[in-house]
């Protein structure tokens, strides 16, 4: 019979099993080479897939922000092109209120060369006493015109032209005389002037009318 407590006793038999169970536990605990293997496969697995979602996600992005970019242009060519209407629009409004106000103001100017017209008409039916009185109105009626003209204002031609209801005023109507055609533009009882090609004042003509 087996002494059971000399074997508990026994130092070298206590290490011995000790040790045993050591290399029990270590044994369990390394992988055998098949286990290595698959593991190394695994992880290169893992880590080729982790490559592809990660260069997936970097393309991804990349036409994001390439999308992102060519909204933001657009957005700011809309941006730039509504910029220059504005300025033209702008512009163009400066322009016309100028014109308006000078237009306006060459409108005041018309019955002071009215008068002139029929200051320079008296005189010169006066007789040649008054032609230095004349050759004065004549002088001073020239250098405004001249002064609107620059402006813009210019005369319109009616004496001897075919009627044009667009810029003539008919107030009389007579039949034609001997050379005298049809709605012809024979007497120019008050001049007609527009201003960069837009009428201000029709002339108000006497025109041929065959009865």
């Amino acid at each position: 019979m087996i002494n059971e407590e000399a074997i508990i006793m026994n130092p070298k038999h206590k290490f011995d099993k000790a040790s045993a169970a050591a290399e029990k536990a270590v044994a369990g605990q390394v992988m055998t080479e098949e286990e290595i293997l698959a593991q190394d496969q695994k992880n290169k697995a893992d880590g080729t897939a982790a490559e592809a979602g990660a260069s997936g996600a970097a393309a991804g992005q990349a036409e994001q922000t390439a999308l992102e970019l060519a909204q933001t242009k657009d957005q700011l060519l809309r941006l730039s092109a509504d910029f220059d209407n504005f300025r033209k629009r702008t512009q163009k409004d400066k322009e016309d209120w100028s014109h308006y106000a000078v237009q306006n103001l060459l409108e005041k100017f018309l019955p002071i060369l009215d008068g002139l017209d029929n200051a320079i008409a008296a005189v010169g039916s006066a007789g040649p006493e008054t032609q230095k009185v004349l050759d004065g109105f004549l002088m001073i009626h020239k250098q405004f015109s001249d002064i609107l003209q620059q402006e813009g204002l210019k005369e319109i031609q009616a004496l001897n032209q075919p009627f044009d209801p667009n810029f003539h005023e008919a107030v009389i109507h007579a039949a034609p005389e001997e050379g005298q055609a049809d709605n012809q533009v024979v007497m120019v009882l008050r001049k007609g002037y527009t201003y960069r090609e837009r009428l201000i004042r029709p002339s108000m003509v006497k025109v041929t009318k065959e009865q």
